[in-house]
C-alpha cells in the first residue's frame, strides 16, 4: 500500500536528474584510489550510470505511508529484465527535515545490528528495529540484493506516517543496463563524466 505521490525526473529537461545519477554512479565507481585514473575514465562512469534508473522524487503528505516492501524481487521476471534486472542498491536522499514521524523503518533488522551469522535469525520481535529519522541532506544507502542478484529478505522496509510533509529522492542501481525510458537517455549518458 502506497499513499504517497511520486514522479520520475526527466533527464532530457532536468539537469538535476543527470547530476543525481552522476553522483550515484561516482559513489559506486570510487573503488579506484587513483583520482587521475577515475577522471580519465568517462566510459567507465557512463557504464556505471547506465545501471541506474532515472531518479524519482516522492512526496508524503501528512499521515501518508508506504507499507512494508522490498526493493528487490525474490525471482526475476520480465518486468525486471526490461528494467535492468535485479535491484542491487537503493539510495534515498532526504530532501527535508521531518519534525515527527516519517521514519524509514527496517522491520527485520534490529537497531543493535545483531543478526545470526547465517543471516536468517532476525532477532527477537520485541527488540527495537532499525529506524532512520529523515533529515535534510542525509542519504541512506542499502543493498536489497547482493552483487550476484541474490535477494536479501532483511531489507524489507517501510515509510512511516509523518505529522507534516516528507520529501525524498530515490534512485535504484540494477545488475544490468537500464534502458530508456526507465534509465537515462543515450544522449544524457554520453554527457556523464567523473569530474
Amino acid at each position: 500500500l502506497r499513499t504517497s505521490t511520486s514522479t520520475t525526473l526527466d533527464d532530457m529537461t532536468n539537469f538535476g536528474a543527470r547530476e543525481f545519477v552522476r553522483q550515484a554512479a561516482r559513489l559506486f565507481n570510487s573503488g579506484d584510489s587513483d583520482e587521475a585514473a577515475l577522471e580519465s575514465s568517462s566510459s567507465s562512469m557512463q557504464e556505471e550510470a547506465a545501471l541506474f534508473e532515472a531518479p524519482t522524487v516522492i512526496r508524503y503528505e501528512p499521515d501518508q505511508i508506504l507499507a512494508p516492501h522490498y526493493d528487490a524481487n525474490r525471482s526475476a521476471d520480465t518486468e525486471d529484465a526490461n528494467r535492468g534486472g535485479q535491484t542491487l542498491a537503493t539510495l534515498l536522499v532526504y530532501l527535508n527535515d521531518v519534525e515527527k514521524g516519517g521514519l524509514t523503518r527496517f522491520g527485520k533488522l534490529n537497531a543493535s545490528g545483531a543478526i545470526g551469522s547465517d543471516c536468517t535469525n532476525f532477532g527477537d520481535a520485541s527488540e527495537e528495529k532499525l529506524v532512520i529519522q529523515p533529515k535534510r541532506g542525509d542519504a541512506l544507502l542499502f543493498f536489497p540484493a547482493d552483487y550476484r542478484g541474490e535477494f536479501d529478505p532483511r531489507t524489507e522496509h517501510e515509510g512511516m506516517a509523518a505529522i507534516d510533509e516528507k520529501w525524498i529522492a530515490r534512485i535504484w542501481r540494477h545488475k544490468n543496463r537500464v534502458p530508456s525510458p526507465f534509465g537515462l537517455s543515450e544522449s544524457s549518458l554520453c554527457n556523464i563524466d567523473y569530474y
